[in-house]
């Protein structure tokens, strides 16, 4: 382990500027997955499906995205936590 400066987008609730904190949310993969049945999620090569199953689902902590993540998938990625909160 390392200690690393990076930039990344942070993912935060609006009206109060707060991150969002997973190990809160209880969202689990099978939630996750049923949505994506009526929602396909974005081709993005910075963060792929698997990438943010596994770190809504399994993360604790703020939840940041890549800084090179696609409008498209910051998109689908608020909708998704808007939807299933």
């Amino acid at each position: 382990m390392g200690i690393r400066v990076g930039v990344h987008k942070l993912v935060y609730v609006s009206t109060t500027m707060e991150t969002i904190d997973l190990s809160y949310l209880g969202i689990t993969k099978e939630q996750i997955l049923e949505y994506l049945k009526e929602h396909p999620y974005p081709d993005d090569p910075e963060y792929s499906k698997e990438d943010m199953i596994g770190d809504i689902t399994g993360s604790s902590g703020f939840y940041s995205l890549p800084m090179g993540t696609k409008p498209e998938t910051d998109d689908f990625i608020a909708t998704l936590l808007n939807d299933l909160i």
